[in-house]
């Protein structure tokens, strides 16, 4: 069995080594404190509200709700163009089809090289952003 100075001992250690433990946590905290910056200070490159700005005028060109169709570039940023869109226009819906009888084009770094025969334009916003219309629709 243990003696008692053998227990004093172990349970000095455990308290010493919990002690160590909260004050690295501690430590860790505080700094993570420090170094966040303050709400008043963050400054945003709000790329949801530039997209917004971009689809402002475009947006009261169509109806409050439904769905509509897309095209846009075929490059790396075609996804995120394409997300951005939708969350801009919401609450349409964005479809990533030109088959609906309205649709919008997203070409903010090229100008379309192709445009589906199906469609016509209706309006061009500048900017990349442009209206059309299914031909078939008319």
């Amino acid at each position: 069995m243990y003696a008692p100075s053998d227990r004093q001992s172990a349970t000095s250690r455990a308290t010493a080594a919990v002690l160590v433990f909260i004050l690295c946590c501690l430590l860790s905290t505080t700094r993570l404190i420090i170094d966040a910056p303050r709400p008043g200070n963050i400054q945003r490159d709000d790329i949801s509200t530039r997209s917004d700005e971009r689809f402002a005028a475009l947006k009261a060109h169509l109806p409050v709700s439904g769905v509509i169709g897309y095209i846009g570039e075929a490059n790396d940023s075609a996804t995120p163009d394409y997300y951005l869109t939708q969350y801009a226009l919401a609450p349409l819906v964005v479809d990533l089809s030109p088959n609906h009888e309205i649709v919008v084009g997203n070409f903010p770094s090229t100008p379309p090289s192709k445009i589906p025969q199906n469609l016509r334009l209706m309006k061009d916003f500048g900017n990349g952003v442009m209206l059309f219309s299914s031909k078939e629709e008319n």
